[in-house]
């Protein structure tokens, strides 16, 4: 069996079979009091090996399915609660070939001890014994070559799964949410690296216990940054995007809006506005803005435009 399905046995409790079908996700805004939101219908398919079945989500308004949304592998986990992974109902197709990277002009990166020593520990199976020497390596690649270069991305890659492995699942999530539109954008959305970094979120997701605890978690991390670190730390903006990021899926925009838009402002100061990772930030601040504008209180609208108006002020690069 091989790494890739060693780590989502690990994760997930689905069989081989079902994980090799599904993708992993999680679902959200289920239908509660209001009946608006989403729920699942049927059931259907029923594994042997995990028991998993599947259902099918439908986007309701008061309880009335108006539009399919997916169909899902289901594992109950007590209660109203569940793991899920999406079905893939057309198969993946293969990437033609890899996204070109500028680590040829630069051999003394794949000669570096630190990333040697990562990647030997990791083919022991041995994460936590890698992630400094990842986080080393990643460091001198990010001082040669491009954020979103292939060959820092794999190693970025490397050291949320790393956090992951290790227990650190917030600062987990703030690498996944970073390096995951990134890979996607540079190798595309069905690629294995990006598959597996989407995993590696959903799974840190699980284990933090849902939107509350998760944003709990990081501001806690992010008020041990905000004490340790310089303001434009990369650390400091990476956790505190996340932190915005669990804050709108927890309900809170106003809040997500800040905190988000603090990431973006930094991230401007400290790499410049046309740099990958502003390019992400910057994303996800006009997500939140979508989501405010359109489901936000009244409370929420003057964070909505203080926000826009960030975004698309003078000097502000053109998005992605």
């Amino acid at each position: 069996m091989g790494r890739m399905n060693e780590e989502r046995r690990g994760v997930y409790p689905f069989c081989g079979s079902c994980t090799a079908s599904s993708v992993a996700w999680r679902v959200t805004d289920p239908a509660g009091a209001t009946g608006i939101g989403s729920r699942f219908y049927g059931h259907s398919d029923i594994c042997e090996n995990c028991g998993s079945s599947v259902r099918t989500l439908y986007r309701t308004f008061l309880w009335i399915p108006l539009a399919k949304a997916g169909r899902f592998r289901i594992i109950p986990t007590g209660g109203r609660t569940y793991v899920a992974r999406k079905v893939i109902d057309t198969p993946l197709v293969a990437v033609p070939g890899e996204p070109a990277s500028a680590i040829g002009a630069h051999p003394e990166l794949e000669r570096d001890p630190s990333y040697r020593q990562a990647e030997s520990y990791w083919d022991a199976k041995e994460p936590g014994q890698a992630l400094p020497f990842y986080q080393s390596a990643l460091a001198l690649r990010e001082s040669v070559l491009a954020a979103d270069d292939p060959a820092t991305l794999r190693v970025r890659l490397r050291v949320a799964q790393g956090l992951l492995a290790t227990g650190n699942y917030g600062r987990a999530i703030a690498w996944f949410e970073l390096v995951t539109p990134q890979l996607t954008r540079v190798f595309g959305a069905q690629h294995e690296l990006t598959r597996s970094a989407i995993e590696g979120a959903t799974g840190a997701r699980l284990m933090t216990g849902g939107p509350r605890s998760e944003a709990s978690l990081l501001s806690d991390i992010v008020a041990v940054d905000t004490s340790d670190l310089d303001a434009r730390d990369p650390q400091l903006i990476r956790d505190r995007a996340a932190l915005g990021r669990a804050l709108l899926a927890g309900g809170q925009i106003a809040q997500s809006i800040e905190a988000l838009s603090a990431s973006v402002v930094d991230a401007t100061a400290a790499f410049g506005a046309d740099h990958p990772d502003t390019a992400v930030y910057r994303a996800a601040l006009r997500d939140a803005c979508d989501v405010g504008a359109a489901r936000g209180r009244k409370r929420d609208l003057p964070a909505v435009e203080a926000a826009r108006q960030l975004l698309t002020g003078e000097g502000a690069p053109t998005d992605r």
